[in-house]
């Protein structure tokens, strides 16, 4: 997985033809042309952007990512990859899953603790099509997720 520079990302609606044969990521094509357009509007290289859209994984500055369309396929869900200290423990899962009621009304995030790990999840309806307000809010939810990593490091 490549890491994309957020700060040097130059917009563009160009979109890379994505190439279904070895798809993990599971979505309508629509939605694997909207990812990979994304990632370019984020600053990836067409190659990034293509894998990204193949995996449903992204790397923004250090904040792995996460994609997963709703089963309706009206909505993205993303996680964004927590450190595994964060739920390290029955009492320390307990208390963010009590946290979520906050986290939704303040931040429209929750806590999950899942196969992957701990993560924040989040969800983006994916109508109307807006790639440049995905690819702000993507860079927004991992900023998030970074920030509250940060915190609980400190």
């Amino acid at each position: 997985m490549k890491a994309i520079d957020a700060q040097a990302a130059h917009e563009t609606r160009a979109t890379a033809p994505v190439d279904t044969q070895w798809q993990e990521f599971d979505a309508p094509r629509d939605v694997l042309v909207l990812v990979a357009e994304v990632m370019l509007v984020l600053g990836a290289a067409p190659d990034v952007a293509r894998e990204a859209a193949r995996t449903g994984r992204i790397l923004l500055g250090s904040q792995r990512l996460l994609l997963a369309c709703s089963p309706d396929e009206f909505a993205l869900i993303v996680g964004a990859l927590l450190d595994p200290g964060w739920a390290a423990s029955p009492e320390r899962r307990l208390h963010l899953l009590k946290a979520n009621a906050q986290l939704l009304l303040t931040a429209g995030v929750s806590f999950a603790a899942g196969p992957s790990g701990p993560q924040l999840l989040c969800r983006w309806d994916l109508e109307p099509r807006k790639p440049v307000a995905l690819a702000h809010w993507l860079r927004n939810f991992a900023a998030l997720a970074a920030d509250m990593q940060a915190v609980r490091a400190a």
